[in-house]
């Protein structure tokens, strides 16, 4: 009699442990808990977790891109993405492009992928194996090959650029340019 109360108590707490299980499991969660690409960049802190190689900075660069061409977003948010995109560049390039320049030439490149109802699909990028490093008056420098497929109204297309970082002071891979 005393195992069989043991076996029925094992059963019944199995039972409920089984059944919260499952609740959890198909319950309607709507979007709670789930962001949006969008909302992944703008609260990624890149104080704390900033990409550790000139690849993954460019990962995130591209991220970025990505989202201004094909996502829907405020203004608010447009210009936080815009706030890290400049986190990702070489403080040369941030000083040539100040943060209102910057943000009035991403609208403009919306605009006019919009008008050509252009979207980026695909973007591909060097592996880790080709990027080509160099030492450049005593600063490190990556050189990265990003190609970008577009789909547009008048037909598809691909860009490639040729992305150049530079390592800061702080030892970060920072984006000084590119070029096509």
């Amino acid at each position: 009699m005393k195992h069989l109360k043991t076996v029925v108590v094992v059963v019944i707490c199995a039972s409920l442990c089984l059944g919260y299980y499952y609740y959890l499991m198909h319950r309607d969660t709507g979007n709670q808990g789930k962001m949006t690409e969008v909302e992944m960049i703008i609260t990624q802190d890149l104080e704390k977790s900033y990409p550790k190689t000139a690849r993954g900075v460019l990962k995130f660069y591209n991220r970025i891109l990505k989202c201004y061409y094909s996502q829907d977003y405020t203004e608010e948010q447009l210009e936080k993405m815009a706030d890290q995109a400049r986190e990702l560049m070489d403080e040369e390039l941030r000083e040539a492009n100040p943060k209102d320049v910057y943000l009035e030439s991403v609208k403009n490149d919306i605009s006019s992928y919009s008008k050509e109802k252009k979207k980026i699909y695909s973007i591909s990028m060097d592996g880790s194996n080709e990027v080509l490093y160099k030492t450049i008056q005593g600063r490190e420098c990556a050189y990265v090959d990003v190609t970008y497929s577009m789909k547009g109204k008048d037909s598809p297309g691909r860009s490639s650029q040729t992305y150049i970082l530079r390592k800061d002071e702080d030892s970060r891979w920072k984006i000084l340019g590119f070029y096509q």
